[in-house]
């Protein structure tokens, strides 16, 4: 099989654990997205529109409608008259991405340290206890992200909170829960965090959330090498295979990006 061919039963893995979504568009794009982060689409391969409406029983209009969007969000490049490819991610790409976040995060620490009240602290604190009892790592993930959500909220600055949520959903920082010691870093920082505002130190809430978000770039591209990302050998045999792709056709050919919106062709 070479790099490029398609695995049948990868595709049938991630088609039968997909989650359920509101429409067919946000069902495909859930699709996609998760078989890049999971690499049964590797970087620069061609995301082939037909394989993946037949894979999920749909027709091409909401696959196509879902590649402009995850373009948008740069997950796939669109190179006009060629299709939809995987966006290439660099170390580097990873840690300007994470280094943004940790800055508007800091930001918002500070705020939420001076504004949070004594019913949401103790919010944070039971939901802290929750995670630590529960054995489910989606309840965990799920928990995890609520807890993190109450303190940014608290901040109360829709500008900050639209920066973080548009980061958010960038190609860059979606490894991260892909990677085997994701929550364990969550643990030890939400530990710290709940003391900086338990004890209403403002430059050590700010201080932590920035080492959090930073610790979270480290942990993604450490993940990334064992799995052999980057080209080197995959030191985990557990993890899918670079090759493992769902999309047909060779590397993405040398082109510069197009606007964010660009048509996808097959």
């Amino acid at each position: 099989m070479s790099t490029y061919d398609v695995d049948p039963s990868a595709i049938r893995r991630l088609a039968s654990g997909r989650r359920a979504y509101g429409n067919l568009k946000d069902e495909a794009a859930g699709f996609i997205r998760d078989a890049i982060v999971s690499g049964a689409l590797p970087p620069r391969s061609k995301v082939d529109q037909d394989e993946i409406a037949d894979t999920l029983g749909i027709s091409r209009a909401p696959v196509r409608e879902a590649l402009i969007e995850l373009a948008q969000k740069g997950f796939v490049d669109a190179i006009p008259r060629r299709g939809a490819f995987v966006a290439d991610v660099t170390v580097e790409d990873i840690e300007d991405h994470y280094e943004v976040v940790a800055l508007v995060s800091g930001m918002t620490a500070k705020r939420a340290v001076k504004r949070l009240t004594p019913a949401e602290i103790a919010e944070l604190r039971r939901l802290h206890q929750e995670i630590a009892a529960t054995g489910d790592v989606a309840r965990v993930r799920a928990l995890d992200r609520r807890f993190f959500q109450l303190i940014t909220n608290s901040g109360r600055s829709p500008r900050l909170d639209t920066i973080l949520e548009f980061l958010g959903g960038a190609l860059q920082g979606s490894f991260y829960f892909d990677a085997p010691g994701w929550a364990h870093n969550e643990a030890a920082y939400r530990e710290q965090m709940l003391g900086a505002i338990e004890t209403g130190d403002v430059l050590a809430a700010a201080r932590i959330s920035e080492e959090h978000v930073r610790s979270c770039a480290a942990v993604t591209i450490e993940h990334l090498r064992t799995r052999g990302y980057w080209g080197g050998p995959a030191r985990d045999a557990s993890r899918p295979a670079p090759g493992t792709a769902i999309g047909r056709g060779g590397p993405a050919p040398d082109a510069s990006r197009p606007a964010p919106g660009t048509a996808i062709g097959r």
